[in-house]
């Protein structure tokens, strides 16, 4: 199989699960929080300014990647995007407004932005480069599998 059949294949799949798939990053981070707390590996004193100070600015990222997917949501034309359903994709048109004037997929920039707040709650550099990687993969795929969507419904 071609590289780019396999690329959508695999985008369709993980299209199709995910809001499910990054529970498990999230249960990833989770458990290297709790094994840092069991064994007292914190960056920080505890109760120090700075973890208080670190705490709000992991917030504050996660709150602006909400607010940015609100916006976007709220500002999205009908049938330009589509949700899973029983007959898959159904966007009619691309969206060219907006915030999707400025970025290709302006959805999945506040949901990494949303995310990196809470990978950054770790407080573990490995652990969010990691996200990182692992959340570019898992989008660049979801996103090739939109683009051939769209492609062979205007083509």
């Amino acid at each position: 199989m071609a590289l780019q059949e396999e690329m959508e294949k695999q985008g369709l799949w993980l299209f199709k699960f995910r809001s499910i798939l990054p529970l498990i990053l999230l249960a990833g981070g989770l458990f290297l929080y709790v094994w840092r707390e069991k064994y007292n590996l914190r960056p920080f004193h505890e109760n120090s300014k700075a973890e208080e100070i670190y705490l709000y600015i992991c917030m504050a990222v996660s709150f602006v990647g909400l607010i940015l997917r609100i916006y976007i949501v709220g500002h999205t034309p009908v049938n330009t995007s589509g949700r899973n359903t029983s007959e898959g994709q159904v966007a009619d048109s691309i969206n060219q407004t907006g915030m999707y004037s400025m970025v290709r997929h302006p959805l999945y920039v506040g949901n990494f932005i949303m995310w990196l707040g809470i990978a950054l709650l770790t407080a573990s550099i490995w652990f969010v480069l990691a996200f990182i990687l692992i959340y570019w993969l898992y989008y660049e795929r979801i996103m090739y599998a939109e683009e051939q969507f769209m492609r062979k419904k205007i083509w």
